[in-house]
């Protein structure tokens, strides 16, 4: 049997299995770090955070220079495995100044015009080298994918709150706000605000939080960690929660928290592990088994 191992931890996934092949673009950056720039397994590309610079090691005068050349290498992968940019269902974007969210949704709007795939956008502390950096995850078969949108979306965003495949449910980062469009000043409320959309997206796409098989919660330090985990723990099966890793950031786009994860559609095949001997966790399974996959915690 294959098996394909997830660790998302900043969202970033890691094929291990049988099935896995290496895709590397003809030009393009070389890594900044012993890894491949993309790995197919399973029926998915996984691409490795891109970064600004050119194939000769350049970098743009300008941001949305800088944004463009960031999704040309994030798209010669996708292209080198045989794939369009139509194939991407999940982007994770990493912003050092989270004041250029406009800037780089001007470029990236153009590069995913239509149904755009779910996205997780936060501003981070420091990159290697690099203004922004992106990691995507593409669908080999298009078939089954949709996207999943919430009432009074404005599709205008380029992004889609959730995107399905044949399989899973790709959820977007969604901030906190309430049913008036508002982000909440208490923490616990803005928390459980920002469950409620992620729960909103799972439900539009006709799933629950129990077929959710992994979850990064980013969280600013405006967020205690205590308050966060009191609240998350009340939305899931004790000893039968997501794998999770949960990660502190220097700025997100709107709120103090956000959560994006994934959901499979076939809850028969979910299956939280544990080692034996170790108690069972309120907030997080160490991995979660769904199908060929083993989505593991931080």
């Amino acid at each position: 049997m294959k098996l394909l191992l997830v660790v998302l931890t900043l969202g970033v996934g890691i094929g291990l299995g049988a099935q896995q092949k290496a895709v590397v673009p003809a030009s393009g950056p070389a890594p900044v770090g012993p890894y491949t720039p993309g790995v197919i397994a399973d029926g998915y590309l996984y691409v490795s955070g891109q970064g600004a610079k050119s194939a000769d090691g350049q970098m743009a005068a300008t941001f949305e220079a800088q944004a463009q050349q960031t999704l040309e290498n994030v798209k010669a992968v996708v292209q080198a495995a045989g794939l369009t940019l139509d194939h991407v269902v999940y982007t994770h974007v990493y912003l050092e100044d989270i004041n250029n969210l406009a800037a780089l949704d001007r470029v990236y709007g153009r590069y995913f015009p239509k149904d755009p795939p779910a996205r997780a956008m936060i501003g981070v502390a420091r990159l290697p080298g690099t203004p922004v950096e992106i990691n995507a995850v593409a669908v080999l078969n298009r078939e089954g994918r949709t996207p999943v949108r919430l009432q009074g979306w404005d599709r205008s965003q380029p992004l889609s709150p959730g995107m399905l495949t044949r399989d899973r449910l790709f959820i977007s980062s969604l901030p906190g706000r309430t049913a008036g469009g508002s982000v909440p000043d208490d923490p616990g409320s803005e928390v459980d605000a920002a469950l409620d959309n992620f729960k909103a997206v799972t439900e539009a796409a006709g799933l629950t939080l129990g077929h959710v098989v992994f979850v990064n919660p980013y969280l600013t330090s405006s967020i205690p960690s205590s308050v966060m985990n009191e609240r998350y723990a009340k939305r899931f099966e004790f000893g039968n929660t997501p794998a999770r890793a949960t990660i502190s950031v220097s700025a997100l786009p709107e709120g103090h928290i956000v959560y994006t994860g994934v959901a499979v559609r076939d809850l028969s095949t979910r299956k939280a592990i544990r080692p034996k001997n170790m108690a069972p966790s309120p907030t997080a399974s160490p991995c979660v088994f769904a199908g060929d996959t083993l989505y593991c915690s931080a």
